[in-house]
Order: structure tokens, then C-alpha cells, then sequence
């Protein structure tokens, strides 16, 4: 597993946050701070803090960091993190407090405008069994600097094998899991490269399918943008993630009513666990 909080830059929950139509009668609109925690075995805590924006037709307000809180997570194992303020709504815990291995269940709480914000996740098990199909494929650059569409046969745009990638694993207690993909090259050299004074956005970490119950899923060559090493991460989530993820679709930027489990806020406080196998795109 390498870098696992990388997983917060696909899914930045709500730091663009997104209006909310709560009709909380204890907590009113816009009262609730926003929550974002990935807790994974062997990392820091890093947690975001931000402001709700209160639901109207015509509110061109954004959601803004909340600094200084007095943040306490606490671990059935008896360990105390208290998180330190690193401005711009960011918490975390001391170099040496890392989660640790299941099984273990974290308690978060803090105090904001008069209320006790609080939450409690597990951290889930490794993933099981986890296979790749190959571990190398060869794709074609396709240069459209000079304009125009380059031509050529064999299996499509962007290379001469479109085959998908196989990924497999095992869960034979029915959890949810999700592929994501990031390259791992210093320089990553693209495989398109983009019409002259243009440029593709750069995209190093791709979540590559929404969260499954299932055993399997599948990796397009043709959606990797880079050539050379990847990093293929099979994650194992808790059901909270799920429902978020689900409730907007395949994105969580645009979330109305966002599902939470948060006590007196929104967002997310959720334990994840991962494995990593390795992918290496030649270029023909």
C-alpha cells in the first residue's frame, strides 16, 4: 500500500462544499461543519475541517477552513490522538500516532458553536487475494501536436491492444472494495500528447470504478494517460463511503443532502485498508 491518502485528491468530499437542505431543528442551516477523514493503518491522521454553506436559490458563498479547534480521536486500544492545527482547515496527528491494524474502532470528537461533533468508525481488514491479469502492456503514442488526427489500425486510439485488465480478489464477506490507479514515474511521459498550445489535464491518480461488492473488475488500457510504472490499489471501504459515493453518482462534489454519520455535522469520518500490486505500460 503507497500512499493511501492520495485516495482525498479524487474524492475532496466537500472542500468545495456544496450547499445542504438539512432541516435540522437543533442545528441550524449552516451550522454543521464539514468532516473529512480517511483513517488508514500505518498513516497519520489527517483530517479537514471546513464551514457548510446553508441551502438558497441565489448563495454564491463558499465553504471556508475552521481552524483552532481542539480535536481528541480515541482508539479502542486505549491510544489518544490529540490533533494539531496545520491551518487551512487541516488536523493531524503527531509523526509517530499512526493507526493501527484492525481490529480497532476510533472515536472522533471535538466542539463547535455549543455542540459536540462526533463520530466512530472501524478500521476495516487488508484486502484478500488480490490478482492482476498482467502485469505489463504496450500502448502506441499518439502525437496530435501538429493537428489533425493521426491515422493507423490494429485496436484502436492509443494503442493496438485494448484488452481490459483484469482484477480480482477475494471477499467472501460481501464488503465493499474499489480500484484506483496512480502512476509512479518522477517524469510520467504522456501517451497522448495534445494539439500544439494545448494540454491535457494532469491526472497521476485515477479512481478507476465506483464501489463494488463484488470479486472483480476491470482496468481499460486505453484510459491510462501515462506511460511507465503504476501503482494498481485495491481498497477495502466502509459502507459510509459507499453511500456517499452513491448518493451523487460517480462524483462527490455535488452532493444536496450528503449522507452522513456524523453527530451535529456532515461529511465523512471513515477507516480504510488497501494492497498494491504493480503495472508497467511500455511504450511501443
Amino acid at each position: 500500500m503507497k500512499k493511501i491518502y492520495q485516495l482525498i485528491v479524487f474524492t475532496t468530499l466537500l472542500t468545495t462544499v456544496v450547499s445542504c437542505t438539512d432541516t435540522n431543528t437543533v442545528v441550524n442551516l449552516g451550522e454543521k461543519p464539514i468532516v473529512e477523514a480517511y483513517l488508514a493503518p500505518g498513516h497519520r491522521v489527517s483530517m479537514k475541517v471546513y464551514t457548510e454553506i446553508p441551502y438558497a436559490e441565489t448563495s454564491e458563498g463558499v465553504s471556508e477552513p475552521i481552524n483552532g479547534l481542539s480535536i481528541k480521536i480515541t482508539g479502542s486500544n486505549g491510544k489518544v490522538f490529540i490533533l494539531k492545527s496545520e491551518g487551512n482547515g487541516v488536523y493531524t496527528s503527531a509523526d509517530n500516532e499512526l493507526i493501527q491494524e484492525p481490529p480497532v474502532k476510533y472515536k472522533m470528537e471535538f466542539d463547535y458553536k455549543g455542540r459536540t461533533i462526533s463520530a466512530e468508525t472501524d478500521i476495516p481488514e487488508k484486502p484478500v487475494g488480490m490478482a492482476i491479469s498482467t502485469n505489463e502492456i504496450s500502448r502506441s503514442q499518439v502525437n496530435l501536436s501538429s493537428g489533425g488526427f493521426p491515422g493507423g489500425g490494429g485496436g484502436g486510439f492509443g494503442g493496438f491492444d485494448n484488452t481490459p485488465i483484469e482484477l480480482s480478489w477475494s471477499n467472501p464477506d460481501n464488503v465493499y472494495h474499489f480500484i484506483a490507479l496512480e502512476n509512479t514515474e518522477t517524469e510520467p511521459v504522456q501517451i497522448i500528447i495534445p494539439p500544439s498550445g494545448s494540454e491535457f489535464p494532469t491526472i497521476r491518480f485515477r479512481i478507476s470504478n465506483e464501489p463494488v461488492l463484488g470479486t472483480h473488475s476491470n482496468i481499460q488500457p486505453q484510459s491510462l494517460e501515462y506511460f511507465g510504472n503504476y501503482d494498481v490499489i485495491l481498497y477495502r471501504i466502509n459502507p459510509d463511503y459507499s453511500a456517499l459515493y452513491q448518493s451523487s453518482g460517480t462524483t462527490t462534489q455535488n452532493l444536496s443532502t450528503p449522507p452522513s454519520s456524523i453527530t451535529n455535522g456532515l461529511g465523512i469520518f471513515t477507516g480504510i485498508n488497501a494492497d498494491t500490486l504493480k503495472l508497467l505500460v511500455k511504450k511501443n
